[in-house]
């Protein structure tokens, strides 16, 4: 067997339900967003033939491959989530549709399952009797985008699946929902409203994105990035940083490329001035509008870090 591929075969007990909600329940640690990329990569097969229909019924016996090494079985025999112990969730926001959450330094998306914010989301919501993560078609509660484990900040969640659906349609859409980033960088850098354009192209060797002005082949990204000066506080300096396009380490790699890295990233360039899990980026601000129907209510309503960390 390929090491890339995951094999599951399906017993009498998982017979009957939709091929996505047994693959929710398999890797529960995964959010909806990679699974659902998985069925239109055509990542999934049963009997030996591609699955697109996320609504397929299973039969027992049936024989399902999964064409990612990266996920990972959930043990039905482990500890459930809330008897473990969890972390203080940063709550910014909470009603019946959304969860968002502070997203702390050093903490990863999804890993282990109380450790990651997944887990801590997870748990927060079984504790409180809002998730009932034992119902074989209980919805998955799922972020809508990621943050680095080095990056503080706003993470959006969604608690029903109508919901997970507008939002993953609309996440990228910056008429939808803005982002604003606020970065530290070094050194004194003076601009008001500038606009960054270019391409970021994957370094395989550095294991890192590199921001160049002109395309470097087919593999490279477009990318823009608005930046203004708040503060400059003696060779430092604190930038607004709003994403016009959403691409992996875009703020880092594009502030290297423009010698101001951000404070503490070494990865792109910076002095190394702490040796905690840190880099001075936050996902600071969430802003929504043009939202229709269920969620309409939300626009115009602005969300930001709670605490001033501009210092």
């Amino acid at each position: 067997m390929n090491d890339n591929i995951i094999k599951l075969t399906v017993n009498k007990n998982d017979a009957h339900q939709t091929i996505f909600n047994f693959i929710k329940k398999m890797f529960k640690t995964t959010s909806l967003s990679v699974i659902y990329k998985l069925f239109r990569n055509k990542k999934i097969k049963v009997n030996n033939k591609v699955v697109k229909d996320r609504s397929y019924s299973l039969q027992e016996n049936d024989v399902i491959l999964i064409f990612d090494k990266a996920l990972v079985v959930t043990n039905r025999n482990s500890a459930q989530p809330s008897q473990l112990p969890a972390r203080e969730l940063a709550i910014v926001y909470e009603d019946d549709n959304i969860l968002i959450v502070d997203k702390p330094h050093g903490v990863e998306m999804h890993s282990n399952l109380h450790e990651s914010l997944d887990g801590m989301v997870r748990n927060y919501l079984i504790n409180t009797n809002q998730y009932h993560h034992d119902h074989e078609q209980s919805f998955v509660i799922s972020h809508l985008h990621r943050l680095d484990k080095f990056t503080r900040g706003l993470v959006i969640y969604a608690k029903n699946k109508i919901t997970l659906d507008v939002l993953l349609a609309n996440i990228n859409n910056k008429n939808v929902v803005h982002k604003t980033y606020l970065a530290k960088c070094e050194g004194n850098y003076q601009v008001d409203n500038l606009v960054v354009e270019g391409y970021l192209t994957k370094n395989e060797n550095l294991k890192k994105m590199v921001f160049t002005p002109h395309l470097v082949n087919n593999t490279s990204k477009a990318c823009a990035t608005q930046f203004k000066t708040l503060k400059i506080i003696a060779n430092t300096t604190w930038l607004t940083a709003t994403l016009l396009t959403g691409r992996k380490h875009q703020i880092r790699a594009t502030l290297s490329y423009l010698h101001h890295p951000i404070v503490n990233d070494v990865k792109y360039g910076a002095k190394k001035i702490t040796s905690d899990y840190m880099i001075y980026l936050y996902a600071y601000q969430l802003v929504f509008a043009n939202l229709t129907g269920h969620l309409a209510y939300l626009n115009e309503k602005v969300f930001k870090i709670p605490e001033n960390i501009i210092k």
